[in-house]
Protein backbone atom coordinates (compact mmCIF):
# COMPACT_ATOMS: atom_id res chain seq x y z
CA UNK A 1 0.00 0.00 0.00
CA UNK A 2 2.77 2.42 0.90
CA UNK A 3 4.41 1.81 -2.46
CA UNK A 4 1.18 2.60 -4.30
CA UNK A 5 0.68 5.78 -2.26
CA UNK A 6 4.26 6.83 -3.03
CA UNK A 7 3.78 6.33 -6.73
CA UNK A 8 0.49 8.21 -6.67
CA UNK A 9 2.11 11.16 -4.89
CA UNK A 10 4.91 11.33 -7.46
CA UNK A 11 2.41 11.13 -10.29
CA UNK A 12 0.43 14.06 -8.87
CA UNK A 13 3.62 16.05 -8.42
CA UNK A 14 4.71 15.38 -12.01
CA UNK A 15 1.29 16.41 -13.32
CA UNK A 16 1.41 19.63 -11.28
CA UNK A 17 4.88 20.51 -12.60
CA UNK A 18 3.76 19.85 -16.17
CA UNK A 19 0.74 22.12 -15.68
CA UNK A 20 2.90 24.91 -14.29
CA UNK A 21 5.26 24.63 -17.25
CA UNK A 22 2.37 24.75 -19.69
CA UNK A 23 0.73 27.79 -18.05
CA UNK A 24 3.78 29.83 -17.13
CA UNK A 25 6.98 28.81 -18.85
CA UNK A 26 5.60 28.06 -22.34
CA UNK A 27 3.91 31.47 -22.79
CA UNK A 28 7.07 33.15 -21.56
CA UNK A 29 9.11 31.29 -24.15
CA UNK A 30 6.62 32.17 -26.86
CA UNK A 31 6.95 35.87 -26.04
CA UNK A 32 10.73 35.71 -25.92
CA UNK A 33 12.77 36.82 -28.88
CA UNK A 34 11.86 39.11 -31.76
CA UNK A 35 8.31 39.43 -33.02
CA UNK A 36 9.02 41.18 -36.33
CA UNK A 37 11.14 40.58 -39.38
CA UNK A 38 11.49 41.31 -43.08
CA UNK A 39 12.68 39.63 -46.26
CA UNK A 40 13.20 39.99 -50.00
CA UNK A 41 14.43 37.73 -52.78
CA UNK A 42 13.64 35.73 -55.88
CA UNK A 43 14.28 32.48 -57.81
CA UNK A 44 14.51 33.74 -61.39
CA UNK A 45 17.63 31.76 -62.27
CA UNK A 46 15.83 28.47 -61.73
CA UNK A 47 13.11 29.47 -64.17
CA UNK A 48 15.49 30.64 -66.88
CA UNK A 49 17.82 27.65 -66.70
CA UNK A 50 17.64 25.49 -69.82
CA UNK A 51 16.42 21.92 -69.63
CA UNK A 52 19.83 20.45 -69.06
CA UNK A 53 18.44 17.20 -67.71
CA UNK A 54 16.19 16.45 -70.72
CA UNK A 55 17.07 13.17 -72.43
CA UNK A 56 18.63 13.38 -75.86
CA UNK A 57 17.18 11.54 -78.83
CA UNK A 58 19.60 9.78 -81.14
CA UNK A 59 17.07 8.65 -83.72
CA UNK A 60 15.66 11.02 -86.30
CA UNK A 61 13.20 8.61 -87.88
CA UNK A 62 15.61 7.29 -90.51
CA UNK A 63 16.78 3.75 -91.11
CA UNK A 64 20.31 4.18 -89.75
CA UNK A 65 21.29 4.16 -86.06
CA UNK A 66 22.59 7.73 -85.87
CA UNK A 67 19.45 9.37 -87.27
CA UNK A 68 17.67 10.10 -90.47
CA UNK A 69 20.23 12.55 -91.83
CA UNK A 70 23.35 11.77 -93.88
CA UNK A 71 25.96 9.55 -92.26
CA UNK A 72 29.34 11.01 -91.34
CA UNK A 73 32.02 8.34 -90.97
CA UNK A 74 34.54 9.48 -88.37
CA UNK A 75 36.87 6.60 -89.26
CA UNK A 76 36.55 6.08 -93.05
CA UNK A 77 37.97 2.97 -94.66
CA UNK A 78 41.44 3.11 -96.03
CA UNK A 79 41.82 3.25 -99.85
CA UNK A 80 44.77 3.34 -102.21
CA UNK A 81 45.44 5.62 -105.05
CA UNK A 82 46.41 9.19 -105.91
CA UNK A 83 43.31 10.50 -104.13
CA UNK A 84 44.86 9.53 -100.81
CA UNK A 85 43.00 7.89 -98.01
CA UNK A 86 39.25 7.82 -97.90
CA UNK A 87 36.15 5.71 -97.72
CA UNK A 88 36.39 4.02 -101.07
CA UNK A 89 38.62 6.89 -102.19
CA UNK A 90 35.69 9.34 -102.03
CA UNK A 91 37.14 11.87 -99.56
CA UNK A 92 40.56 12.17 -101.06
CA UNK A 93 43.29 14.20 -99.36
CA UNK A 94 40.77 16.70 -97.95
CA UNK A 95 38.82 13.91 -96.28
CA UNK A 96 41.96 12.56 -94.65
CA UNK A 97 42.91 15.97 -93.25
CA UNK A 98 39.36 16.53 -92.02
CA UNK A 99 39.41 13.14 -90.35
CA UNK A 100 42.66 13.91 -88.55
CA UNK A 101 41.31 17.27 -87.36
CA UNK A 102 38.16 15.65 -85.98
CA UNK A 103 40.19 12.98 -84.22
CA UNK A 104 42.46 15.65 -82.73
CA UNK A 105 39.52 17.66 -81.41
CA UNK A 106 37.96 14.53 -79.92
CA UNK A 107 41.20 13.57 -78.16
CA UNK A 108 41.65 17.10 -76.79
CA UNK A 109 38.08 17.13 -75.48
CA UNK A 110 38.52 13.77 -73.78
CA UNK A 111 41.78 14.88 -72.18
CA UNK A 112 40.17 18.06 -70.89
CA UNK A 113 37.25 16.09 -69.47
CA UNK A 114 39.64 13.77 -67.63
CA UNK A 115 41.54 16.71 -66.14
CA UNK A 116 38.29 18.39 -65.07
CA UNK A 117 36.93 15.23 -63.48
CA UNK A 118 40.10 14.83 -61.46
CA UNK A 119 39.75 18.39 -60.22
CA UNK A 120 36.05 18.02 -59.36
CA UNK A 121 34.76 20.13 -62.25
CA UNK A 122 33.31 19.65 -65.69
CA UNK A 123 35.01 20.31 -68.97
CA UNK A 124 32.37 22.27 -70.82
CA UNK A 125 32.09 25.92 -69.69
CA UNK A 126 28.83 27.59 -68.75
CA UNK A 127 28.05 31.28 -69.33
CA UNK A 128 31.68 32.02 -70.14
CA UNK A 129 33.18 30.28 -67.13
CA UNK A 130 35.29 27.19 -66.84
CA UNK A 131 38.72 28.70 -67.46
CA UNK A 132 41.83 27.73 -65.52
CA UNK A 133 41.42 30.62 -63.08
CA UNK A 134 37.66 30.34 -62.63
CA UNK A 135 35.48 27.73 -60.90
CA UNK A 136 34.18 25.00 -63.15
CA UNK A 137 30.42 24.82 -63.60
CA UNK A 138 28.54 21.55 -63.67
CA UNK A 139 25.63 21.84 -66.11
CA UNK A 140 22.33 21.03 -64.44
CA UNK A 141 23.86 21.35 -60.98
CA UNK A 142 23.63 24.06 -58.34
CA UNK A 143 25.06 25.13 -54.99
CA UNK A 144 23.17 26.57 -52.03
CA UNK A 145 24.84 28.75 -49.40
CA UNK A 146 23.54 30.14 -46.14
CA UNK A 147 25.33 32.92 -44.28
CA UNK A 148 23.90 34.09 -40.97
CA UNK A 149 25.21 37.03 -38.98
CA UNK A 150 24.29 38.69 -35.68
CA UNK A 151 25.19 42.39 -35.52
CA UNK A 152 25.47 44.45 -32.37
CA UNK A 153 23.39 47.50 -31.49
CA UNK A 154 25.81 49.86 -33.24
CA UNK A 155 24.52 48.42 -36.54
CA UNK A 156 20.83 48.99 -35.87
CA UNK A 157 20.60 51.15 -39.01
CA UNK A 158 20.91 47.95 -41.06
CA UNK A 159 17.21 47.32 -40.40
CA UNK A 160 16.11 50.47 -42.23
CA UNK A 161 18.56 49.98 -45.09
CA UNK A 162 17.39 46.43 -45.74
CA UNK A 163 13.78 47.63 -45.63
CA UNK A 164 14.68 50.25 -48.26
CA UNK A 165 16.23 47.56 -50.46
CA UNK A 166 13.03 45.55 -50.19
CA UNK A 167 10.89 48.56 -51.11
CA UNK A 168 13.02 49.94 -53.94
CA UNK A 169 14.99 46.95 -55.28
CA UNK A 170 14.26 45.14 -58.53
CA UNK A 171 13.18 41.54 -57.88
CA UNK A 172 11.88 40.96 -61.42
CA UNK A 173 15.22 40.38 -63.17
CA UNK A 174 18.39 38.42 -62.48
CA UNK A 175 20.37 41.65 -62.80
CA UNK A 176 18.16 43.22 -60.13
CA UNK A 177 18.60 40.29 -57.76
CA UNK A 178 22.38 40.38 -58.26
CA UNK A 179 22.35 44.11 -57.47
CA UNK A 180 20.34 43.48 -54.28
CA UNK A 181 22.80 40.81 -53.18
CA UNK A 182 25.70 43.14 -53.90
CA UNK A 183 24.10 45.99 -51.94
CA UNK A 184 23.37 43.72 -48.99
CA UNK A 185 26.92 42.34 -48.94
CA UNK A 186 28.28 45.89 -49.15
CA UNK A 187 26.18 47.07 -46.21
CA UNK A 188 27.33 44.11 -44.12
CA UNK A 189 30.95 44.84 -45.05
CA UNK A 190 30.47 48.42 -43.88
CA UNK A 191 29.18 47.08 -40.57
CA UNK A 192 31.90 44.44 -40.27
CA UNK A 193 33.11 45.75 -36.93
CA UNK A 194 29.63 45.27 -35.47
CA UNK A 195 29.30 41.60 -36.45
CA UNK A 196 29.59 39.52 -33.29
CA UNK A 197 28.32 36.09 -34.35
CA UNK A 198 28.43 34.25 -37.66
CA UNK A 199 27.80 30.88 -39.28
CA UNK A 200 28.19 29.55 -42.81
CA UNK A 201 26.65 26.48 -44.42
CA UNK A 202 27.33 25.15 -47.94
CA UNK A 203 25.38 22.50 -49.85
CA UNK A 204 26.03 20.99 -53.24
CA UNK A 205 26.53 20.18 -55.95
CA UNK A 206 22.92 19.09 -56.36
CA UNK A 207 20.25 19.08 -59.03
CA UNK A 208 18.41 22.29 -59.83
CA UNK A 209 15.21 20.85 -58.36
CA UNK A 210 16.89 19.85 -55.11
CA UNK A 211 18.67 23.19 -54.90
CA UNK A 212 15.44 25.14 -55.20
CA UNK A 213 13.78 22.89 -52.62
CA UNK A 214 16.72 23.33 -50.26
CA UNK A 215 16.68 27.08 -50.73
CA UNK A 216 12.94 27.29 -50.07
CA UNK A 217 13.31 25.18 -46.93
CA UNK A 218 16.10 27.34 -45.52
CA UNK A 219 14.26 30.57 -46.28
CA UNK A 220 10.94 29.40 -44.81
CA UNK A 221 12.67 28.19 -41.65
CA UNK A 222 14.14 31.64 -41.07
CA UNK A 223 10.95 33.54 -41.94
CA UNK A 224 8.96 31.37 -39.53
CA UNK A 225 11.04 32.54 -36.58
CA UNK A 226 9.08 35.81 -36.32
CA UNK A 227 5.33 36.42 -36.08
CA UNK A 228 5.01 39.58 -38.18
CA UNK A 229 6.74 39.94 -41.53
CA UNK A 230 6.85 43.70 -41.72
CA UNK A 231 7.92 43.76 -45.38
CA UNK A 232 8.21 41.05 -48.03
CA UNK A 233 9.44 41.77 -51.57
CA UNK A 234 9.58 39.10 -54.28
CA UNK A 235 8.67 38.71 -57.97
CA UNK A 236 8.13 42.44 -58.38
CA UNK A 237 5.56 42.63 -55.56
CA UNK A 238 6.01 44.16 -52.14
CA UNK A 239 3.71 43.26 -49.24
CA UNK A 240 3.61 45.10 -45.94
CA UNK A 241 2.04 44.17 -42.64
CA UNK A 242 -0.09 46.76 -40.87
CA UNK A 243 -0.04 44.86 -37.59
CA UNK A 244 0.70 47.29 -34.77
CA UNK A 245 4.28 47.29 -33.58
CA UNK A 246 4.77 46.14 -30.03
CA UNK A 247 7.52 47.21 -27.72
CA UNK A 248 9.82 44.34 -26.87
CA UNK A 249 10.02 42.98 -23.36
CA UNK A 250 13.80 43.11 -23.45
CA UNK A 251 16.50 45.27 -25.01
CA UNK A 252 17.43 45.25 -28.68
CA UNK A 253 21.01 44.05 -28.41
CA UNK A 254 21.42 42.21 -31.71
CA UNK A 255 20.01 42.08 -35.24
CA UNK A 256 20.23 38.78 -37.14
CA UNK A 257 20.66 38.90 -40.93
CA UNK A 258 20.49 35.73 -43.04
CA UNK A 259 21.55 35.41 -46.68
CA UNK A 260 20.52 32.31 -48.64
CA UNK A 261 22.07 32.15 -52.09
CA UNK A 262 21.87 29.59 -54.90
CA UNK A 263 24.56 29.69 -57.58
CA UNK A 264 25.59 27.83 -60.71
CA UNK A 265 29.27 27.67 -59.70
CA UNK A 266 30.87 26.85 -56.34
CA UNK A 267 32.17 29.67 -54.14
CA UNK A 268 35.79 29.15 -53.18
CA UNK A 269 35.70 31.30 -50.02
CA UNK A 270 32.61 29.67 -48.52
CA UNK A 271 33.88 27.65 -45.57
CA UNK A 272 33.69 27.63 -41.80
CA UNK A 273 34.24 31.16 -40.48
CA UNK A 274 37.15 31.33 -38.07
CA UNK A 275 37.60 35.07 -37.92
CA UNK A 276 36.80 38.51 -39.35
CA UNK A 277 39.15 38.13 -42.32
CA UNK A 278 37.40 35.01 -43.56
CA UNK A 279 34.05 36.70 -43.13
CA UNK A 280 35.12 39.73 -45.17
CA UNK A 281 36.41 37.50 -47.96
CA UNK A 282 33.16 35.56 -47.99
CA UNK A 283 31.00 38.70 -48.14
CA UNK A 284 33.16 40.08 -50.94
CA UNK A 285 32.71 36.87 -52.94
CA UNK A 286 28.94 36.91 -52.41
CA UNK A 287 28.73 40.49 -53.60
CA UNK A 288 30.74 39.66 -56.73
CA UNK A 289 28.44 36.91 -58.03
CA UNK A 290 27.36 37.92 -61.56
CA UNK A 291 23.74 37.92 -62.64
CA UNK A 292 24.23 34.96 -64.97
CA UNK A 293 25.78 32.94 -62.16
CA UNK A 294 22.93 33.54 -59.73
CA UNK A 295 19.95 31.19 -59.42
CA UNK A 296 18.21 32.82 -56.47
CA UNK A 297 18.64 34.83 -53.27
CA UNK A 298 16.82 35.38 -50.00
CA UNK A 299 17.72 38.10 -47.51
CA UNK A 300 15.96 37.84 -44.13
CA UNK A 301 16.44 39.99 -41.06
CA UNK A 302 14.95 40.18 -37.59
CA UNK A 303 13.85 42.24 -35.74
CA UNK A 304 12.38 44.68 -38.25
CA UNK A 305 10.63 47.02 -35.81
CA UNK A 306 12.82 49.58 -34.06
CA UNK A 307 11.39 48.85 -30.61
CA UNK A 308 11.38 45.07 -30.93
CA UNK A 309 13.78 43.06 -28.79
CA UNK A 310 16.59 40.60 -29.41
CA UNK A 311 18.93 39.77 -26.56
CA UNK A 312 22.12 37.76 -26.54
CA UNK A 313 20.23 35.00 -24.75
CA UNK A 314 17.66 34.96 -27.57
CA UNK A 315 20.44 34.51 -30.10
CA UNK A 316 22.12 31.73 -28.15
CA UNK A 317 18.86 29.77 -27.74
CA UNK A 318 17.22 30.48 -31.12
CA UNK A 319 20.35 30.38 -33.30
CA UNK A 320 22.63 27.76 -31.71
CA UNK A 321 24.61 27.41 -34.95
CA UNK A 322 25.98 30.96 -34.61
CA UNK A 323 29.54 31.15 -33.32
CA UNK A 324 31.21 34.08 -31.65
CA UNK A 325 33.84 35.91 -33.73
Amino acid sequence: MNTRRGRSWWSRLAATVALVLALVVAPALALAGPRSGGSFGGRLGFRSSPGLNMPRSYSGGGSNYYGGGPNIHIFPGWGWGWGGFGYGGGFGLFGSVLTLVIIGVAVASIARAVRASRGGGVASPWYGRGGDDEPEVMPGRAYVYKLQLALGRSARGIQDRLADFAAQGDTTTEVGLAALLQQTALELLREKDSIRYASADARGPMSLTNAETSMNSLALAERSRFQVERVRAADGRTARSDAPAEEGKEALELVVVTLVTATRAPLGEFKAIDGPEQLRALLAELGAIPADGLLGIEVIWTPADANDSMTETDVMTTYPELKSL
